[in-house]
């Protein structure tokens, strides 16, 4: 179904990590993940028929021509999809499965270098497919997520095929990247959001502290305070690392100003950034949707118990483990493999 040595030419290719280490991901790792790809693209067929995806009409509605402001374009962007998908103020819950349910795969690898954070590619036959590193914080995955569901809404003519990393503290000099950073930050931490919560806070404090209630994060002075990124990092559940790349792109806070509160403030060093996930070498990392329509074709007899193993890439035992933890009613056959 799918031409692995033509997609790992063309990641590579897309790989915007490899010029900072000179080095690119290994064959044997990249043949593996897009035969993941094709097996959950199998599965997904004998279920629900096909690939099936809502392609945004905010992609359309936002101007995205080569020459314009990519921070800009990514702000109008996630705004825009915000909209349509009836997003309400606050933190984006359950993040995949909204991705998941836009007709995307997402493809959960553990990829051998820390430089990369996930990758991006569109197929004829299989759809759209996001890899995800699943070595990083949670917080990082939301990033990570948003950030490649950016270039699905805005890199679609053609369709980017890409492999990229977390951003630095420097300015993104791509452009395709400044944008697909600009479009996720705004998407999980919406501007209209963070100047709702400020003013709030600033409310708090009255208007007989003027000087303090600045601090909280007036774009003014340009200056934030440990107090106010604890806030934002509760209320959106991210890592201070991801929303003080939010506060510097909005210009709430400078590079200046950025190193004296990491130099005054011990505290916020303790919450910039959370543990990665811990992932050991033979881990099966199985997306919770992928693993649910192999029990449902399992279930209603598309497949046995060795096939599903095939697709678990793991053997009966271990695929009977899986299995063994959804009902299936309508099949009692399906049932009573599962449990021997």
């Amino acid at each position: 179904m799918i031409d692995s040595n033509a997609w790992s030419k063309k990641l590579r290719a897309g790989d915007r990590c490899r010029p900072r280490t000179q080095r690119s991901l290994p064959q044997q790792f990249l043949d593996d993940t897009l035969r993941f790809v094709e097996r959950y693209a199998r599965v997904e067929k004998i279920v629900v028929g096909g690939v099936e995806v809502h392609y945004s009409p905010a992609s359309l509605a936002v101007d995205l021509s080569p020459d314009g402001d990519p921070i800009s374009q990514g702000e109008a962007l996630a705004e825009a999809e915000r909209a349509r998908l009836e997003l309400p103020a606050g933190p984006v819950l359950e993040l995949q499965r909204l991705i998941e349910a836009q007709g995307i795969k997402v493809a959960p690898r553990l990829f051998p270098a820390s430089e990369y954070a996930g990758g991006f590619f569109f197929d004829s036959q299989m759809g759209p497919c996001i890899l995800l590193h699943a070595g990083l914080s949670e917080s990082e995955s939301l990033y990570a997520l948003a950030h490649q569901y950016a270039h699905f809404l805005a890199d679609f003519d053609p369709y980017i095929t890409t492999l990229c990393g977390l951003p630095g503290t420097a300015a993104i000099e791509d452009s395709v990247e400044a944008r697909a950073h600009a479009t996720a930050l705004a998407f999980l931490m919406p501007r209209s959001d963070l100047e709702l919560y400020r003013d709030a806070l600033r409310g708090q404090e009255g208007p007989s502290a003027p000087r303090h209630a600045a601090k909280l994060g007036a774009p003014a002075g340009r200056v934030v305070s440990a107090e106010f990124l604890q806030h934002l990092r509760v209320y959106f559940d991210l890592d201070g690392e991801i929303i003080l790349w939010r506060l510097l792109e909005l210009g709430w806070i400078d590079a200046p100003g950025l190193r004296r509160l990491l130099e005054t403030n011990a505290e916020v060093a303790k919450i910039v950034r959370t543990p990665p996930h811990e992932v050991f070498p033979g881990q099966m990392l199985l997306p919770d949707r992928f693993v649910r329509l192999v029990a449902s074709a399992f279930g209603s007899g598309r497949i046995d118990l060795e096939d599903a193993a095939g697709y678990f890439d793991t053997d009966t035992d271990g695929a009977e483990r899986i299995l063994g933890q959804f009902e299936y009613e309508d099949n009692p056959q399906a049932a009573k493999g599962s449990s021997q």
